[in-house]
């Protein structure tokens, strides 16, 4: 054990307090001896010693220095005592202001689900990483409100890990024909299980719409809404898909209620189940009308709801997953859906610890869970399944028309778990890559074309490390191999492009790599419209030739006296911006390097860029009129954290 021995004896006794970085690493040699001085404190008494060393550290010129300090005294407590971890730093966060209250118990307190004996995640983490180094300044400037400067992300590569690229796989295949196939993708539909008409839904405390939800500004009189909204109605859909609509409610009796929550949802809140089947209904019923069916879906996650870790337990998250999966198995049948985990499917949320630690265990509930159900639903096989098992559910599926889906767990490079920050300048401490890569050397080799799928996009949320290897990896397969990736969790309907070297000076058609979509969200929290939408591919590259967006005015089922929502084509995506483009090619990335183009050079493009993504929201921002628009070409042109972190420095 490596620890600076007053660190150690200041937390077990109270002797000294720390107020700065130790300047080295003592080893300690009579570590018996000094766990003996358990006996000197009861543990509240070491709580309150750790926390006064913790407070010491409030309010010193360096903010970094400051940071590392309590990521130190973390780590000595946890190799002693590591059950003490999360009361000490949760109760000094929450009392010293440090974070709200919910941040602070999300950070620090949450218990793993107990396979093993550990503790909460943050007391896992701080057992393994390096305070000091680039593990501390890394955790210190994401999750500890930027206290420390970015670090400099390592300078890695994984290319040891594929052959040189032949010359036949410097370029795309072109369509061969006119046929075409048809993909469903949905994405973020976050069930609320407990949304509850006449919730409040302008809530300041937690998710809203659900018992718990309320205003902290007390209402005087009547809710502004009524007489103007009348969709309040407990209906269902039954097992046939058919819709029930339910007994009215009078939401207006509660006079602690400013926006009583309406029958299919709020900007403030996550979907009923409702609005799921809702949406799930009118995918069948478009294909059914234009006598068509999907030949696979790709489902990209998050399932669980936005609500406040205190209101988020296990039982929730399992519930939440069953329920989402057997909507979606129950309404589209027999087409085969390749789904895969959100950064809100896991238990504490977005967690997942490498297998090569040994906290792994504390998530195989999980893997375990969603393998068999999948399995279970037929989307995969056995194969497949064992692999999702083994490959914290990552799984590579050859679809029936000969297309590869290889899926990834994008928690693993999720700036927001806590196990990204242990070895956090290994460029693939998950080993996810590896799976990645050895797939798509094996379908390069026989040519056969691979899309990927995951959660959270490489340039969004990511950790800078794993986003950059993405890239590499995406860069050393395309144009030819990489026919598409998909992402979710940003809700927005938006696009990434990746271009060949760094900078802002290499985003030229010239330096066109490949794009990434991003779908937008079922789930109208954060003041969006509900949407799903479906690729039209060619069926021998498997190239995308066209993509349709299908939307629904939220809005207005606020005021339907509780009819059905009405869903509508929002746009195509060949036809709504002004790109000259042969009606033969497909929609690649320079295609969309061209509408990027676009986006940034004019204010009328960014608006229609924006009503898109936020599907005509009642807040879709204005483009001419506010600055939230600015950041559009950014974040269209920037496949990798650090590429977005060097466009937006150029912008300010």
């Amino acid at each position: 054990m490596h620890l600076s021995t007053p660190n150690l004896l200041s937390l077990l006794t109270g002797l000294t307090v720390v107020s700065a970085l130790p300047s080295s690493i003592d080893t300690v040699d009579n570590e018996e001896g000094i766990l003996e001085t358990y006996g000197v404190q009861s543990d509240d008494q070491i709580v309150s010693s750790v926390i006064r060393q913790l407070n010491e550290t409030i309010g010193t010129s360096n903010n970094c220095t400051a940071c590392l300090t309590r990521l130190s005294i973390g780590k000595t407590l946890v190799d002693t005592r590591p059950d003490l971890v999360a009361p000490a730093f949760s109760k000094w966060c929450i009392d010293s202001g440090h974070f709200d209250a919910d941040d602070c118990n999300q950070e620090y307190g949450i218990s793993t689900v107990e396979n093993s004996k550990g503790g909460a995640n943050f007391a896992d983490v701080l057992s393994l990483m390096d305070p000091q180094g680039y593990d501390g300044k890394l955790y210190c400037y994401y999750r500890d409100g930027g206290n420390c400067d970015k670090p400099a992300t390592p300078n890695a590569t994984l290319s040891h890990l594929w052959p040189p690229k032949s010359p036949e796989h410097m370029v795309a295949p072109e369509p061969a024909n006119n046929c075409t196939i048809r993909v469903l993708h949905v994405s973020d539909l976050h069930i609320e299980l407990d949304y509850t008409i006449g919730g409040e839904a302008n809530c300041t405390n937690s998710l809203c719409c659900n018992p718990h939800s309320h205003n902290k500004h007390k209402l005087n009189g009547t809710s502004p809404y009524m007489g103007y909204w009348n969709s309040f109605y407990d209906s269902y859909y039954k097992d046939d898909f058919s819709f029930v609509k339910g007994n009215e409610i009078n939401p207006f009796n509660n006079s602690d209620v400013w926006t009583p929550a309406a029958t299919w949802g709020n900007y403030k809140c996550d979907p009923p189940e409702r609005l799921i089947n809702s949406s799930l209904n009118n995918v069948i019923d478009y294909a059914k009308q234009n006598n068509f069916t999907f030949d696979f879906t790709i489902f990209t996650g998050d399932m669980v709801d936005h609500d406040v870790s205190k209101f988020i337990s296990l039982e929730e998250t399992i519930k939440s997953e069953e329920s989402v999966l057997r909507d979606l198995k129950s309404r589209l049948g027999s087409t085969p859906v390749y789904p895969v985990l959100g950064n809100h499917d896991s238990y504490p949320y977005g967690q997942l610890a490498p297998e090569q630690f040994s906290f792994s265990n504390k998530f195989t509930w999980n893997t375990e869970l969603m393998s068999d159900m999948w399995q279970e639903f037929g989307w995969l096989k056995d194969a497949q399944a064992q692999q999702a098992r083994s490959h914290y559910t990552g799984y590579a599926v050859e679809t029936k028309v000969g297309l590869k889906v290889i899926s990834l767990n994008s928690n693993t490079w999720f700036r927001n778990n806590n196990y990204g920050y242990i070895n956090a300048s290994n460029p693939d401490n998950f080993g996810m890559f590896k799976f990645l890569i050895d797939e798509l050397v094996a379908s390069e080799a026989k040519n056969q074309r691979v899309w990927i799928t995951a959660h959270i996009p490489s340039g969004s949320s990511a950790l800078p490390l794993p986003s950059k290897m993405f890239a590499e990896i995406v860069e050393r397969f395309s144009p030819s191999t990489i026919a598409g990736i998909f992402f979710g969790h940003t809700h927005m309907d938006q696009f990434e492009i990746l271009y060949a070297g760094s900078g802002n000076d290499t985003k030229s058609i010239e330096n066109v790599l490949n794009h990434a979509w991003i779908a937008p969200s079922i789930t109208p929290w954060g003041s969006i419209n509900p949407a799903w939408r479906f690729y039209e591919v060619d069926s021998s590259t498997f190239s995308i030739m066209n993509m349709h967006t299908f939307y629904t005015k939220l809005n207005e089922t606020f005021i339907s006296n509780g009819t059905e929502p009405q869903w509508q084509h929002e746009y195509s995506a060949r036809d709504v911006y002004n790109v000259s483009w042969p009606a033969t090619s497909p929609l690649n990335a320079t295609f969309w390097h061209l509408v990027a183009e676009q986006v940034g050079k004019s204010v009328d493009v960014r608006q229609a860029y924006e009503n898109y993504a936020t599907r005509f929201s009642p807040r879709t921002p204005s483009c001419a009129t506010s600055k939230k628009c600015d950041g559009d070409f950014c974040s269209l042109t920037s496949f990798t954290v650090d590429e977005y972190d060097e466009c937006m420095a150029a912008l300010s």
